[in-house]
């Protein structure tokens, strides 16, 4: 009788356990659900904000913007860096400030070493290492928010094809991107629907999505609305093929990743094979690598040129997608 009391009690716990479990996992759920629900809300109105901010601007660039584009005139290197920024996502700080922190930490950076080496010719590196750092940060970020975007983009367009199919417009399925699409994606079809709301046209509006983003498929979807709205067509059956498009880039690019993991990790070892080794070297002996600093410009060659060794790797192995 006593086995069968330990029993009974051992299953009421394990049940009273399991119903507290499937409990908080339930509450856990439902406050899941609702914060992302207020996340999308949040971002649909920071969207909206953003777009009214610029429309207040708008009266006074677009006829420029509008000129330079009958006029087909390059845009300079300033109007480039912004685009940049643009491109990164980058918010709380615009394009000239990442430019003069840029400027005012190479600046520090060659005045410490200066001061506390007393060579002159050593501040220079530093000065160019700590300017550049600011400027490749920013592209690194534009990098990755392309790569992210591009990501989402196969799901986004046959979201699109489907919404045209049952009968939705192309502002209908860009606003359910916008509803059901993680960031970064989701915070630019929101912006460009909203920029339509506030009376902007769709061919402009996502022109300007084609340009935030700097990315060729979306190029590519703008172009196909663009000629859609003028000559018609399967729109839906052409977004069925981008995304498939987008896919198999996605594969072949992964794929050679893949391939060259192993003459990548070669490359990295071997630069840092030299360093690694100076610096057990100096641990063991430090009087043994001191010879070697009186022959600055052979250093400065070296690692100029395993500099020129790294970029050229990468420039081989990230081609342009």
């Amino acid at each position: 009788m006593l086995y069968l009391y330990i029993s009974l009690a051992f299953f009421a716990g394990f049940a009273f356990v399991s119903g507290l479990n499937y409990l908080v996992a339930d509450v856990i759920d439902d406050r899941r659900k609702h914060q992302a629900v207020r996340v999308r809300e949040e971002l649909r109105l920071r969207s909206a904000e953003r777009a009214r901010a610029e429309w207040k601007n708008r009266e006074l660039q677009y006829p420029m913007v509008a000129h330079a584009a009958k006029q087909d005139v390059d845009l300079g290197l300033i109007a480039k860096w912004q685009l940049v920024v643009l491109q990164s996502g980058i918010a709380g700080i615009g394009a000239k400030a990442i430019l003069i922190l840029a400027v005012c930490l190479g600046i520090v950076g060659a005045g410490l070493t200066v001061f506390f080496t007393g060579k002159p010719l050593f501040g220079i590196p530093v000065a160019v290492v700590l300017g550049v750092a600011p400027i490749r940060w920013v592209f690194h970020r534009r990098k990755l928010r392309q790569k992210r975007l591009l990501k989402q983009l196969p799901d986004a367009y046959q979201m699109i094809s489907r919404g045209l199919r049952s009968g939705q417009t192309i502002g209908q399925a860009m606003r359910a991107i916008s509803d059901e699409v993680s960031s970064p994606l989701a915070e630019e079809f929101a912006y460009c629907w909203e920029q339509q709301n506030l009376g902007l046209t769709p061919e402009a509006s996502l022109k300007e999505l084609a340009k935030r983003t700097g990315i060729l498929e979306i190029k590519i979807f703008v172009v196909a609305l663009t000629i859609n709205a003028s000559s018609g067509g399967n729109l839906s059956l052409l977004l069925e093929k981008l995304s498939v498009v987008i896919r198999e880039r996605d594969k072949m690019q992964d794929k050679v990743m893949a391939l060259t993991a192993e003459g990548r990790m070669q490359a990295y070892m071997l630069v840092a094979l030299p360093f690694g080794l100076a610096a057990m070297i100096s641990v063991v002996n430090p009087t043994y690598i001191l010879p070697l600093l009186d022959y600055k410009s052979v250093v400065a060659g070296m690692i100029l040129w395993m500099g020129v060794g790294v970029l050229w790797m990468q420039s081989i192995i990230h081609f342009d997608q």
